[in-house]
């Protein structure tokens, strides 16, 4: 089944990336990596607004009518209704050169959230948990390249993540009473689209919706890796995927244009913008952080 989206907010992100639907006020948030922003679109109106932001937020999570916000090597909390934002705590164990990448709530209330050697050259990148409590903890995974994908499955029992270089989305067992994570595998690979799997969402049916940087796909994976529906973008690097809308059947898709050239970006003019489509398999709310689902 193949399905088209249409650019709804032509903002021109050089790195647009984790979208997040907030319920409460209709209003669909993501952030622009590279340029240290933060977005909002209202599908009401139309109308998009940018904040300006003290650091290079990667990731975003709802929070007490804010945003906990991870970005260079730190976690903080983002405010948009006063444009305030204070630093928790600084990711220490992180070398120079490494910033923070994607990330997602667990169901437990803790954010997950991966790093990456911000030149792509080295695979130093590693998992993090920050807890409700707002303890940092280091996860027992391999160091990676590209950190992307911090999805849990609806019934909370399974892990995905993917290092993006490897063209492999990745699957572990997560145990919700030890927080251990077993049984790694793959879940699914990439490589026959001749894309790299970025940043992903969950459907109300538990499929991974995963983008495919570079292959200006979105692709659908059911519970057992198999690929059933393929969206295709007028943008060849997408980034991030959120389900909203009063139904969560709108799927509103964050893209990239970095690294593109002049011929390419002319070529693929929306690159960095962000699309939407209706879907009619509905996602699930985000998960806060702090609050615990089950």
């Amino acid at each position: 089944m193949m399905l088209a989206p249409e650019c709804v907010a032509p903002t021109g992100c050089v790195l647009g990336n984790g979208p997040v639907w907030s319920e409460t006020e209709g209003f669909l948030w993501w952030v622009d990596v590279k340029r240290a922003k933060l977005h909002r679109y209202n599908p009401r109106t139309g109308n998009t607004r940018r904040y300006d932001l003290p650091l290079r937020a990667s990731a975003i999570a709802l929070y007490e009518g804010s945003f906990l916000m991870v970005g260079d090597r730190e976690v903080g909390v983002y405010d948009p209704s006063t444009e305030v934002y204070d630093t928790l705590l600084s990711v220490e164990t992180e070398p120079e050169g490494n910033r923070t990448s994607d990330g997602g709530v667990a169901p437990d209330g803790s954010f997950w959230f991966g790093t990456m050697d911000d030149q792509e050259k080295d695979a130093s990148g590693s998992y993090y948990r920050f807890g409700p409590d707002k303890a940092l903890s280091q996860l027992r995974l391999p160091s990676v390249l590209a950190t992307n994908t911090m999805q849990f499955s609806p019934d909370g029992k399974t892990f995905y993540t993917c290092d993006s270089a490897e063209q492999e989305i990745l699957a572990f067992d997560f145990d919700q009473a030890t927080g251990a994570l077993t049984g790694r595998r793959i879940f699914a690979s990439t490589y026959e689209f001749g894309g790299f799997p970025y940043g992903s969402a969950i459907d109300s049916e538990g499929c991974l919706w995963t983008s495919l940087w570079g292959a200006s796909r979105i692709v659908r994976y059911t519970p057992d890796g198999k690929v059933d529906r393929v969206i295709i973008l007028a943008a060849p690097r997408p980034t991030g995927i959120a389900f909203g809308g009063p139904d969560y059947r709108t799927m509103f898709i964050t893209t990239a244009r970095v690294g593109m050239s002049f011929p390419q970006l002319d070529a693929r003019p929306l690159s960095g913008s962000l699309f939407a489509v209706q879907v009619d398999i509905p996602g699930l709310p985000a998960r806060q952080f702090g609050r615990v689902i089950g």
